[in-house]
């Protein structure tokens, strides 16, 4: 298993749409960030990192998202969590964040009908992810997540007023979301506190390298369905 795997273009067929990358002086920062994550990445048994570029993300397209990951949750993958949908992820989420929920309060929280519900109930049942107690549904324990952190990363070059919006885009998913940009001269006290306000890190380009200017607001594994939806990504990558 790769301690490093770059997700692109050649992941389509495992449901992973990405853009076409334009060419040209902002993708090579992009390109060199990554690199340079790369280089300092520390690999264990139980932290890989799955590195996504321009994935599709509910119709945004973030630049960067680094995803850490335990590849030990993963060793009880089955086939049906392949066939789950946006869907089921939604009541998945829907149920990690109470300790136990119903099937009816699940459709109060959610607005979906009953008959979709009993269909992702039985689909996550399928796929390990839930156990029944009590009448009630739960998550089977915190391993069904190998997902540990994910990272977006919103590169802009020369222009700090377009990228806010993506970034805090990014956050609908990310544990934590960064800015990326090569006018550290221009990141004055001012515009880092504004970005603080909306719990946006900031990179700057350093020298041959980056360092990191201000650090966001964390969230937890998951920040909503769609963290779900890059678990299940990294999944179908490395045990297909």
């Amino acid at each position: 298993m790769n301690d490093i795997i770059e997700v692109y273009d050649e992941y389509r067929h495992l449901g992973i749409k990405t853009r076409k990358i334009t060419k040209g002086i902002e993708f090579d920062l992009v390109r060199e960030f990554i690199d340079f994550r790369k280089d300092k990445f520390k690999a264990s048994d139980k932290s890989k990192l799955a590195i996504f570029i321009e994935p599709m993300v509910n119709n945004s397209y973030p630049d960067i998202v680094f995803v850490n990951y335990n590849p030990e949750c993963f060793t009880n993958w089955n086939a049906s969590r392949m066939e789950l949908t946006v869907i089921d992820y939604k009541v998945l989420y829907c149920i990690s964040c109470m300790t136990h929920i119903s099937s009816n309060d699940i459709i109060g929280y959610i607005g979906i009908t009953n008959k979709e519900v009993s269909q992702s109930i039985k689909k996550l049942y399928a796929s390990g992810f839930i156990i029944e107690k009590n009448k009630s549904w739960q998550v089977k324990h915190k391993k069904v997540f190998g997902v540990m952190k994910i990272e977006s990363v919103e590169v802009k070059m020369n222009k700090l007023g377009e990228v806010l919006h993506q970034a805090l885009t990014n956050r609908s998913f990310a544990t934590e979301s960064y800015i990326l940009s090569n006018l550290s001269d221009k990141l004055d006290d001012r515009k880092l506190k504004r970005f603080n306000q909306f719990g946006i890190g900031v990179y700057t380009t350093y020298g041959q390298g980056f360092k990191k200017l201000q650090k966001p607001i964390e969230g937890t594994i998951p920040v909503s369905f769609s963290s779900i939806l890059f678990n299940e990504w990294v999944g179908s990558i490395i045990m297909n």
